[in-house]
C-alpha cells in the first residue's frame, strides 16, 4: 500500500515521552509465553498516538526489529489499505528475511490470485501466518508490528475483518494470532471507538495502555518542552511556554496547531499578540480545546486576507482539500498567500501535483460537523454530489476518440516511447481527476435525479469507450474497471426511483 509505512517526520520529540516509550519497548522485550502479543494503545484525537507509534518502529527499525509498520489515514480511503494491510505487512517482513521471502514466493506461485487479493482472511492465512512458520528468525529476537490509526481504516463494517487481531473471528478455522511466535509483537494504535473497544477490551492476549492514563503532570512537563522547542528564538519566556502546556491539557495537536499560529507571520500582529489571542479565549470553550482553536486559525486566515470574501468560506475551505489542479471547476482560485497560511492545518499546499488532505482526522471532523465549525461547515454530500457531477461535465467535454493521438492501436501502451508526452500534452490534470475519481464521488452520494441522468447520459453514449481508454493510458484501469459494478447498481436503483414518482 503506497505511502502507509514509516514516517520519521512524526515521531516524538526527542526526550518526550520517556515513560510509555519506556513501557512499550519493556513490553517487546518482555520473554516468556503469556506475555501479551498485542499492545493496543487508544486515546482521544490529539493526545500523540501516531508520534508515538512512529517512535517506536523508528527505534526498532535501527535495530532490525521492525517487522512491518502499517498506517491508515481517514484521507486516504480511497486507496482502500483495509484490503492491503497483511499482504504488505508479508512483503516487508519478505524484504527482511530470506527464509519468509522464499514461503510468500511459494505460496503466490501455487495460487497466483493471492497477488491481488482484497480477501484479506486470505492474506492472513497463506502470506503471513504459514509463511511465518517457516521462518527461523521467529525464535530469535523480538519482530515489532506496528499498526497505526487502526480507527482510520474506514467505518465498522471495515474494522468488522480486521478483528483477527483479537482472535474473533467468527470462522474458528481462521488461525489466531496467538498460534504465531511469541516473538512476534502488534502494536495497535486508535481511538476508543466503540467497536474497537469491544473487540480489544478485557482479551488475554491483548495488553491496553490508554493516552487518558498518562499523569496529568507528565504530559504537561513533555508540551512544554516541545513548546519551548517549537518557539526557540521568539520573545518568550519560561512563563509563556508554562501557561501553553497547561492549557493544552495533554493534547499535543493543540500545542502544534498553536505554536504554527504564533509563529506564522501576521500583518500588523506580533507573535506575543498572538499569543494572548489564544490564551485569552472564552474559559467555556475549553471543553472542545482543538475545535476552539480550528476556528481561531480558520478566521484569522479568512478575515485577515482582503481579497477574500467571507461568504465564500466554505467554498475556499472544499476547494483547499481537494487537488489543487481541481480548481479550475470552482470560480474562486485563493490567492498563493492562502494556500501557504493553511500549511498548519492541511498538508499539499505547497505542491501543486500534490493532493489536498487534512492534516489530522480532527480537522476534518471539526469541518463537517456543523456544531464546531459553523460558517465554515462542509456538507460532504453535496461536495460529493458536485464534484461528481463536475467530474461526468468535465468527461463530456474533454474525452475524445483516441485522445492521445496514437498511431496505432496494435502496439502496446508500453512500446510508445512518446506516451508520457502525448499524455501531458492531450490529457489536462482536471481530465484526469474528473476521469479516475467520478465514480468514487458519485457511489457514494444519496439519489440525486440531476447526477443519474449524467451517468445515465455516459452509459448510453460512445463516451463511455472514451473514457475506457483514458485510465489504461495513465495506468488506472486496474482502480477503474472495479468502480463500474457499483456505479451500475447506484444507477439502477436510480432508475428504480425516477420511474416510482
Amino acid at each position: 500500500a503506497e505511502g502507509a509505512g514509516l514516517d520519521t517526520r512524526r515521531d516524538c520529540l526527542q526526550g518526550t515521552r520517556m515513560e510509555i516509550l519506556s513501557q512499550i519497548t519493556d513490553w517487546v522485550n518482555s520473554t516468556g509465553d503469556d506475555i501479551p502479543r498485542v499492545l493496543w494503545l487508544s486515546g482521544p484525537a490529539g493526545k500523540g498516538k501516531s508520534a508515538i507509534a512512529h517512535t517506536i518502529a523508528k527505534w526498532f527499525e535501527d535495530v532490525g526489529g521492525l517487522g512491518s509498520c502499517y498506517c491508515f489515514d481517514r484521507q486516504r480511503e480511497a486507496d482502500r489499505r483495509h484490503e492491503k494491510i497483511f499482504s504488505t505487512i508479508a512483503c516487508d517482513l519478505a524484504d527482511r528475511d530470506p527464509e519468509i521471502r522464499r514461503a510468500v514466493a511459494d505460496a503466490v506461485q501455487a495460487a497466483n490470485s493471492l497477488k491481488k487479493t482484497t480477501d484479506i482472511v486470505q492474506q492472513w492465512q497463506k502470506l503471513l501466518i504459514k509463511p511465518l512458520e517457516k521462518s527461523s528468525r521467529s525464535t530469535g529476537e523480538p519482530i515489532v508490528i506496528v499498526i497505526n490509526a487502526l480507527d482510520e481504516s474506514g467505518g465498522v463494517e471495515t474494522r468488522r475483518d480486521l478483528r483477527i487481531l483479537a482472535g474473533k473471528h467468527p470462522n474458528p478455522a481462521v488461525p489466531k494470532i496467538t498460534d504465531l511466535s511469541n516473538k512476534l509483537r502488534f502494536i495497535v494504535t486508535s481511538r476508543p471507538f466503540d467497536d474497537i473497544n469491544h473487540e480489544f477490551c478485557n482479551v488475554q492476549h491483548i495488553r491496553h495502555i490508554s493516552m487518558d492514563d498518562i499523569p496529568a503532570a507528565v504530559a504537561e512537563r513533555d508540551i512544554r518542552a516541545y513548546v519551548s522547542k517549537e518557539l526557540e528564538g521568539l520573545d518568550f519566556q519560561h512563563k509563556e511556554f508554562a501557561v501553553l502546556a497547561k492549557k493544552a491539557d495533554g493534547l499535543f495537536e493543540w500545542a502544534r496547531l498553536v505554536c504554527g499560529f504564533i509563529k506564522e507571520r501576521h500583518s500588523g500582529i506580533s507573535p506575543i499578540d498572538c499569543y494572548e489571542a489564544v490564551v485569552s479565549r472564552d474559559p467555556a470553550e475549553r471543553t472542545m480545546p482543538l475545535e476552539s482553536m480550528y476556528l481561531l486559525i480558520i478566521t484569522d486566515i479568512i478575515h485577515g486576507d482582503t481579497s477574500t470574501n467571507p461568504c465564500l468560506s466554505s467554498c475556499y475551505l472544499l476547494t483547499r482539500l481537494l487537488s489543487l489542479t481541481f480548481c479550475s471547476l470552482f470560480p474562486f482560485e485563493p490567492p498563493p498567500a492562502l494556500q501557504n497560511s493553511m500549511s498548519s492545518l492541511l498538508s499539499g499546499t505547497t505542491n501543486p501535483d500534490s493532493p489536498i488532505r487534512p492534516l489530522y482526522p480532527s480537522f476534518h471532523d471539526f469541518l463537517t460537523d456543523r456544531r464546531f465549525s459553523g460558517e465554515f461547515f462542509i456538507d460532504l454530500q453535496k461536495a460529493q454530489h458536485d464534484l461528481g457531477f463536475a467530474s461526468l461535465r468535465v468527461m463530456e467535454d474533454g474525452l475524445r476518440f483516441n485522445i492521445c493521438d496514437l498511431n496505432s492501436s496494435y502496439l502496446p501502451n508500453n512500446d510508445d516511447p512518446a506516451l508520457r508526452e502525448r499524455i501531458y500534452k492531450c490529457i489536462s490534470p482536471h481530465l484526469s481527476y474528473s476521469s479516475r475519481l467520478w465514480t468514487s464521488h458519485t457511489r457514494v452520494t444519496v439519489f440525486n435525479e440531476e447526477l443519474a441522468k449524467e451517468v445515465k447520459s455516459l452509459f448510453d453514449h460512445e463516451r463511455l469507450f472514451f473514457w475506457l481508454e483514458l485510465p489504461a493510458l495513465i495506468n488506472a484501469l486496474s482502480r477503474t474497471v472495479p468502480a463500474l459494478p457499483p456505479i451500475s447498481q447506484w444507477l439502477k436503483m436510480s432508475t428504480l426511483l425516477l420511474g416510482a414518482r
